[in-house]
């Protein structure tokens, strides 16, 4: 049953309730702020945790909360605009059975051709939204039916959601799992139903996730069979194919180009949407209406703190000191402008992070800095591409001497996460910059660098002679050999403090079943020299002098993805695992790389 509209008092925002059908008949239920004296251009936003309620990304510099729904909706009030909440469909007051991203495309399109409709509305139609919200805005746009005019695509959406988000190179990005538990908590004490929510609070996700993939029958989620089923399908349609070229969780690059709308994209370092997020950014900027892009240090959505798991970035993090304006101001400043057609200009503001001394400060964070860099694109103009060779336990160009390193990965005892571009994981995970230190310290001998886990192997520049500054895509071709015909094999990018911390930068996996493609897995010949390229997450750093760049080389980054069991055998489904012997090599000939992208400082 749907709540009363909130009962304004003398300074309050008018709002109503309204419902829409959607094309097959589901009403969705949002709420309207503003008054009715005459057409308004419109806001919509679409969310699946209750459109009364609000979230971290709506906590601002110096707020121990975030701004309640009406406080957000009045300050796009403020703007000329009527502002809409809806709740997307099985959520909320709306009706309908929820399945997670597809269902969105149609719904949204739907929306807002009635929104566009009503007698409300001045025909101006704009779009703002976080996370899940910021899905419904590209699954939208991938309908490519009734478009909004503007969006502001905050911390989410996919234009590949096989490529990353929900896969990643092939394996699944367990947050699905972490985020299906913890909403069918939400919805089913927001039911009242206390029975399935008890039900559902016994269950121990962590155990649960270490015995491998969920599905009917052997998962927690039994009293929520539809995140069950949504998540099962996730885990078994591991090969690229029809399910993942769907709109919600695909946009076909030209299309996205050529829409007409002006588009505002958010991301940081630290955030699952990342990839897509600069993906999506970077498929609009082919078109004529160039876009602009935000990319923070921060967490998911925690713009309040220039803090992101133990390190501190410094005061201007906070987009309040950095940007000049806090991220409400810059989306309802974004949204009057675009309506006046005038939107503001298209250009790319980043947080290069480093430069700090590494030090604990007195909040117990990390001292590591950073500054905000302008440019019209990213990588910036005249980005160039640095390539190391993995030569023994060092990066070094030219390569030197032949490499043979072996470890051995165990599934029932992988290697541990420590921070990442990681949202919605607790409280198994948290995502931010970590010192690896804390679990992956090592030591050097003789010119030899070793890892306290003995299935990690460590890659390591001498100290820098000179700042590097990295802005841009992050990979590395790995040469190995192993006994199993299935691996993953993940990687980590480290800026290592001398006598200090060690910072990760960024981090990529890849299952060596689709190392040709999603579309044609194909299982490894035991003991047969294979290339695998790992793509990482892009990101922006400044190493500074001294320093070393480190990369960390695993076969699993665990709870972050699944565990690969070594088999070959079908994913998704519960089965045997086995430990893999895996080699890595390199020599002058043929060798083992990091590649980087390096840039010289930007205003």
């Amino acid at each position: 049953m749907d709540l009363p509209a909130p009962r304004p008092d003398a300074d309050a925002v008018p709002c109503r309730v309204v419902e829409f059908a959607m094309r097959d008949g589901a009403v969705l239920v949002a709420d309207l702020y503003g008054d009715d004296t005459g057409p308004r251009p419109v806001i919509v936003e679409r969310t699946p945790y209750g459109r009364r309620r609000t979230d971290q990304s709506e906590r601002y510099l110096g707020m121990a909360a975030p701004l309640p729904r009406e406080a957000v909706a009045a300050r796009f009030v403020a703007e000329g605009f009527l502002y809409l909440v809806q709740d997307c469909r099985g959520s909320g007051a709306s009706a309908g059975t929820f399945q997670k991203y597809v269902q969105e495309g149609p719904d949204t399109a739907d929306t807002i051709a009635h929104v566009r409709a009503a007698p409300w509305c001045d025909g101006f139609v704009g779009m703002t939204g976080f996370s899940y919200g910021a899905t419904c805005q590209t699954a939208g746009l991938a309908i490519g039916e009734a478009e909004p005019d503007a969006v502001i695509v905050d911390c989410g959406g996919f234009l590949n959601a096989w490529a990353s988000g929900v896969r990643q190179g092939g394996t699944l990005a367990l947050k699905q799992a972490t985020w299906a538990h913890a909403q069918a908590l939400r919805e089913a004490r927001a039911a009242g139903d206390t029975a399935r929510a008890e039900a559902l609070a016994r269950e121990d996700v962590t155990a649960w996730l270490a015995r491998g993939p969920w599905c009917a029958g052997h998962s927690p989620l039994e009293a929520a069979p539809a995140h069950r089923d949504n998540l099962a399908a996730f885990w078994q349609n591991g090969a690229l194919g029809d399910f993942w070229r769907r709109p919600g969780l695909w946009l076909d690059r030209t299309a996205l180009a050529a829409l007409p709308l002006d588009a505002l994209f958010i991301t940081s370092w630290h955030d699952t949407s990342l990839a897509n997020v600069v993906a999506i950014y970077q498929a609009c900027a082919a078109g004529a209406r160039r876009p602009s892009l935000i990319i923070g240090p921060w967490s998911h959505g925690e713009r309040h703190t220039a803090v992101s798991g133990e390190t501190d970035f410094g005061a201007a993090a906070i987009p309040e000191n950095g940007l000049g304006a806090s991220l409400i101001d810059i989306r309802a400043g974004f949204l009057a402008a675009c309506r006046a057609g005038t939107p503001p200009a298209q250009d790319v503001r980043y947080f290069e992070m480093g430069g700090g001394s590494g030090a604990r400060l007195a909040s117990g964070a990390i001292d590591h800095g950073g500054r905000w860099r302008t440019a019209p694109a990213l990588p910036p103009p005249g980005a160039a591409t640095h390539r190391l060779a993995l030569c023994g336990s060092r990066l070094l160009s030219p390569p030197e001497g032949d490499t043979r390193r072996t470890f051995t990965a165990d599934p029932d005892d992988p290697v541990p996460t420590l921070g990442g571009a990681i949202n919605s994981g607790a409280p198994v995970m948290e995502g931010g910059m970590w010192d690896q230190n804390a679990l992956f310290a090592c030591t050097e001998e003789d010119g030899e660098i070793r890892c306290a886990r003995p299935d990690v192997l460590v890659f390591a520049t001498p100290p820098l002679a000179d700042d590097l500054h990295l802005a841009g895509p992050v990979r590395a071709e790995i040469l190995l050999e192993t006994d199993r015909p299935d691996i993953d094999l993940a990687i980590k990018l480290i800026d290592w403090y001398p006598d200090g911390p060690a910072l990760n930068l960024s981090d990529g996996i890849l299952r060596a079943r689709y190392r040709d493609g999603g579309e044609a897995p194909a299982l490894i010949a035991p003991g047969e020299p294979t290339r695998l390229t790992v793509t990482a997450n892009p990101v922006a750093a400044l190493v500074r002098k001294g320093h070393r760049l480190r990369l960390d080389i695993a076969a699993s980054n665990f709870p972050q993805f699944d565990v690969n069991p070594h088999t070959g055998g079908p994913e998704g489904v519960p089965g045997p695992r086995v430990p893999a012997r895996i080699t890595v090599l390199s020599a002058p000939g043929r060798p083992s790389t990091l590649t980087l992208t390096t840039t010289e400082p930007t205003p």
